[in-house]
C-alpha cells in the first residue's frame, strides 16, 4: 500500500490518511466482531489480553513513524528501510515467548528482508538512499523496524489465547482514536473547511485502504496465530510481496523486471528456510 498512501499523502496529511484509513476499517471490524462475540464470547489469558493492548499502542506509534517518513520522501526509499522487522521480530521473540527460533529461521527472516527491501527499492542503491535522501525520513523508516519487530512479538503472543480478530480490531481502534486525537487538536474535525478536506479524500480514496486494511490485517494476525512462532508468521507475510512483483513487473509492466525477480527469489528462498528451520 506504500505508494498508493504515498499519493494520498501529496493532498493530506498523515492523520487524515490514517483517519480514513481506519474509520473504513473500522466499519468493517464492528460488525464482525459482534458476530464473532454473539457466536463464541472473548476468550483470552491475561498475559494475551495485555499483549494485544500493547500491541494496539505500538501500532500508533509504527502508522505514524511510516506516514511521517512517507510524507518526507518516497516510498521506494521509506519501504525498502522498514523490511528488516522480522529480523529484529527474530532476536526479540525468545526474549519475551517460550519460543524457539532457530538459526534457519533467522537466516530466512534475513534473506526475506532482503529480498523485500531489493523488491521496493527501484533504481536506488544503498548509498544513494544514505547519502541523497531525507534524514528524518530515513532514521523514522530505520527506527520503526524495531517498534513492528516488537509488535510481530506481541502478535504472536496475543493470538496464541485471543480470537485474531479481536486483536485486529484492536489495532484498528488504537490508530483510528490515534489520528482522530491529532486532528482534534489540530481543528481539523470542527473546522468546516477541514471537514471537507476529509469528505474530499473519503471520495478519493473510495474506502480503498479500509478494505486493504481489514483484509490484510486480518490476514496477518490469523497467520500469527496460526504460525509455530511470531519470526515465522513475519517471514511468511513477506511471501505476498512475490505475487506484486508478478502483478506490477509482468502483467502493469511497470518496469524493474530484473531487479523485482532477485528480490521475489530472495523471499522465497527465505519464506522455505523460515517454514522449514524449525522440522
Amino acid at each position: 500500500m506504500g505508494p498508493y498512501q504515498k499519493r494520498l499523502l501529496g493532498t493530506a496529511s498523515e492523520s487524515e490518511v490514517l483517519f480514513v484509513r481506519d474509520t473504513v476499517a473500522l466499519g468493517l471490524f464492528l460488525p464482525v466482531v459482534v458476530w464473532t462475540a454473539l457466536q463464541s464470547g472473548f476468550a483470552g489469558t491475561p498475559r494475551g489480553v495485555v499483549a494485544m493492548v500493547l500491541t494496539g499502542a505500538l501500532n500508533v506509534v509504527g502508522a505514524f513513524m511510516i506516514f511521517a517518513a512517507l510524507a518526507r520522501e518516497d516510498a521506494s526509499v521509506v519501504l525498502p528501510l522498514t523490511s528488516l522487522s522480522p529480523v529484529v521480530t527474530s532476536l526479540i521473540e525468545p526474549l519475551l515467548r517460550d519460543t524457539a527460533v532457530t538459526p534457519l529461521v533467522v537466516a530466512g527472516a534475513i534473506l526475506s528482508a532482503c529480498g523485500a527491501a531489493v523488491v521496493n527499492s527501484k533504481q536506488n542503491t544503498l548509498r544513494s538512499v544514505v547519502t541523497g535522501s531525507d534524514t528524518t525520513a530515513v532514521v523514522l523508516a530505520v527506527s520503526v523496524n524495531l517498534v513492528f519487530g516488537v509488535t510481530s512479538t506481541l502478535d504472536g503472543i496475543a493470538t496464541a489465547s485471543v480470537n485474531p480478530l479481536y486483536v485486529s480490531a484492536v489495532i484498528v481502534l488504537f490508530v483510528g482514536v490515534g489520528s482522530a486525537g491529532r486532528l482534534l487538536r489540530g481543528g481539523a474535525l470542527t473546522e468546516a473547511s477541514q471537514r471537507g478536506r476529509l469528505l474530499a479524500l473519503y471520495l478519493k480514496d473510495k474506502g480503498a485502504l479500509g478494505v486493504l486494511q481489514f483484509g490484510g490485517l486480518t490476514a496477518t494476525l490469523f497467520t500469527f496465530g496460526t504460525a509455530p512462532s511470531a519470526t515465522q508468521a513475519s517471514i511468511l507475510f513477506r511471501s505476498s510481496i512475490v505475487l506484486v512483483v508478478i502483478i506490477s513487473s509482468v502483467g502493469l509492466q511497470e518496469g524493474y523486471l530484473r531487479r523485482r525477480t532477485v528480490g521475489a527469489i530472495l523471499i522465497a528462498l527465505g519464506v522455505g528456510l523460515g517454514v522449514t528451520g524449525n522440522q
